[in-house]
Order: structure tokens, then sequence, then C-alpha cells
């Protein structure tokens, strides 16, 4: 006999998912993993979407939840749960928002990025130097993508294997 599943109960059925996102200043993204977790695809959305502001200080990194709460990031503590990206496309000048929206010369793509191997006093001094704000004691960085990826059902299996 073969079971018969609705859509309701395909969305609620449990996976694992790496949850994470990217926030910018500038020409300077910073990706955050904020984790495995085995969840429903819409809490593992809500998750992603929980974050609220990221700051970027000199010594450390402060992630600030939509709830109030937050935590701390060193390069002591979680520091292969973040990785540095710049944008290595030349800046282009302003442009009214109609030419912005068809001149293909100011859309960035996987291209246009590099990933720097960075810690975080690093960002900071890059930030400092390339905006000239040297006076700065901190950058806050703006949401740019958030993401939920599921992993292959051997990856679960192998996970549930080694916590078993």
């Amino acid at each position: 006999m073969t079971a018969m599943y609705n859509q309701r109960q395909v969305e609620n059925q449990r996976h694992s998912f790496v949850v994470g996102v990217e926030y910018r200043y500038e020409d300077l993204f910073v990706k955050i993993e904020l984790g495995e977790f085995c969840t429903t695809p819409l809490h593992a959305q809500r998750i992603a979407n929980s974050v609220n502001s990221i700051i970027l200080l000199k010594n450390h990194m402060v992630i600030i939840f939509k709830n109030a709460k937050s935590i701390t990031i060193s390069d002591n503590f979680l520091k292969h749960e973040y990785q540095f990206r710049i944008c290595i496309k030349p800046t282009m000048w302003p442009l009214k928002l109609s030419t912005f929206t068809r001149d293909q010369s100011y859309i960035v793509n996987k291209e246009n990025m590099k990933e720097v191997n960075w810690n975080l006093q690093t960002a900071f001094q890059y930030l400092q130097d390339r905006y000239d704000a040297q006076d700065r004691t901190h950058f806050s960085f703006c949401q740019s993508s958030s993401y939920a990826i599921p992993l292959s059902v051997q990856t679960q299996k192998e996970i549930q294997h080694e916590t078993s």
C-alpha cells in the first residue's frame, strides 16, 4: 500500500538545513553560518530571517536578532562560521533610478566577488582605510540575503549516525 501525502504534511516534515545570512557594508560582504537545524522548511527560513543587524567592531562582531538578543563573535570564537568577500567591480557613479534598472554595469554577480581570508581586525581596518573613517568605532552592515539549504538525505543520515 502506497502512502499518499498532502502538501501540508510535506511542508511540516523535518529535514536538516544549513542556515545563514549575508550582510554588506558598501563593497564588503560577510557571510555567517548560523548553524545546522533539523526543522521544517518554513522554520529554517524564519531562523535565517531572525537576524536584525550585524555590527563590526575592531576586535569582534555583534549579531543582533529581532528579539533584541545578541551574540558576540570574536576570532577566538566561531572563527570558521563567517567569511568575508569583497566586490571587485569598479564603483559606478549614481544614475537615475530608471537608468539604473536597465544598466547591466550596475549589477553585481558572483564573478564580481572575491573571497578573502580575513579576520575581524583586517576587515575593520579595510573599512576604515577604504572609506577614510579612522575615527569610526563600528560599521553597521545591511542585510543582503539569507539562506536555508537542505542537506542531502545521505548527509542527514551521516549526521544522525554521528549524533546517535
